[in-house]
């Protein structure tokens, strides 16, 4: 397949897949003349990589992992585990930093209203 139908299959633009390609993120593709030919699992691999950026990993994040999979010969799990963990973790910080935030406007109004006569609108 080419380019396009590898965009238009995963949703990523060819932009962005000459960009991982460049990255080191996708392997080098087969050439028909001027034009690159991809494999199904390269449909796996854009959409694979587009989850990750989905949920927060950055391209140099999935790079490491693209270079310790080509150091081993095989995909480096654990390492991924990892590095979801520590994302998980961080979401869970980040919620909870919002969750206080919320609390706090959510007496900031109530403060408000007590000292201005107004009652507080419900906030769900």
């Amino acid at each position: 397949m080419l380019i396009g139908e590898l965009a238009a299959l995963t949703g990523a633009t060819r932009k962005a897949i000459r960009l991982y390609e460049a990255q080191g993120l996708l392997p080098v593709p087969q050439r028909r003349g001027n034009y690159r030919v991809y494999k199904p699992l390269d449909v796996h691999l854009v959409s694979m990589i587009r989850r990750a950026q989905t949920v927060g990993f950055s391209l140099a994040e999935l790079k490491e992992l693209a270079v310790l999979k080509a150091a081993s010969g095989s995909f480096p799990l654990v390492v991924a585990q990892q590095l979801i963990r520590q994302k998980q973790r961080h979401f869970q910080q980040e919620l909870q930093r919002l969750q206080a935030l919320q609390q706090q406007l959510a007496q900031l109004e109530a403060e408000l209203a007590l000292n201005y006569g107004a009652s507080p609108v419900t906030c769900t």
